[in-house]
């Protein structure tokens, strides 16, 4: 998604204002939870879970302010991921998919990545408690 933790640095794909929800390893075991506990109101149904909605601007300035460091970025256009990934594809190179598919994600102004709206996700429903984007991020770094 453009953030090299490890090495406290950032690509920024377009503007970097390309909204996105995105659901963290805690929030898919308590959405599991929730359907457990509430198996009689979540049988057989489709559920749409979320942990965040943000951008990469918003991420960036949650890792600065977690790490306590300002991130070096370089700015690159989706359109230019696409064809790299398409490229390494064509001649056999690893991490095609990956660029495909951040390409897809962050491409400014087409809304393919909020899975689920506010209103729309069933984190009611399945008793999630809510999640921060400084949270996430703090769990983030803790972890790398």
């Amino acid at each position: 998604m453009g953030f090299d933790v490890a090495n406290r640095k950032a690509i920024i794909y377009d503007s970097g204002t390309e909204r996105f929800t995105g659901t963290t390893m805690v929030g898919i075991a308590n959405a599991v939870i929730g359907v457990l506990k509430n198996a009689d109101r979540t049988a057989n149904k489709h559920l749409l879970v979320r942990s965040v909605e943000t951008c990469q601007n918003e991420l960036l300035t949650a890792f600065e302010e977690a790490s306590g460091e300002k991130w070096p970025v370089t700015h690159e256009t989706t359109k230019d991921l696409l064809a790299r990934g398409r490229e390494k594809y064509s001649i056999g190179d690893r991490g095609w998919i990956l660029d495909l598919i951040v390409a897809q994600l962050l491409e400014e102004g087409e809304g393919r990545s909020i899975v689920a709206t506010h209103e729309s996700a069933d984190n009611a429903l399945l008793e999630m408690p809510e999640e921060t984007l400084l949270g996430m991020v703090k769990g983030i770094l803790a972890s790398s």
